[in-house]
């Protein structure tokens, strides 16, 4: 009888986890983000467009990027970093954020080259705009 309750309790655990991690981590669905990159190795900014591919907490972001030197002949970059939603952080606390068009994310990321040569490098983001479909 005893051990027919702790398999249930166990069991039940187990059930519960994807309910609790949907409370954590949601996986976003299409959207698109302007992003501005400081690339700390090379020491110049870098453009492009990310995507937020998961949310956790409803503040802290995984996302993926296309980055493009402003630099001619420096090659294109793409990576993955994790930021911070700054108008969730806001919300957070207790404020309020009043440009509403404006969705403003920091964070830092790893981009690699596309020219083959396999360099991981670091670098800081701001994104502000952002289109959800």
């Amino acid at each position: 009888m005893l051990k027919k309750l702790i398999l249930a309790v166990i069991l039940s655990l187990f059930i519960s986890i994807p309910a609790m991690a949907a409370d954590a981590v949601r996986i976003n669905g299409l959207n698109l983000q302007g992003d501005l990159l400081y690339l700390f190795s090379e020491g110049e900014f870098a453009v492009g467009a990310g995507t937020t591919i998961a949310t956790f907490y409803d503040i802290a972001e995984l996302r993926g990027v296309f980055v493009s030197p402003l630099e001619e002949g420096t090659p294109d970059k793409v990576g993955a970093g994790i930021g911070v939603n700054i108008v969730k952080v806001i919300s957070k606390i207790g404020g309020v954020w009043l440009v509403s068009t404006l969705n403003p994310s920091v964070g830092i990321t790893a981009l690699t080259n596309l020219s083959g040569t396999a360099h991981i490098e670091p670098a800081a983001y701001f994104s502000a705009v952002n289109w959800e479909f």
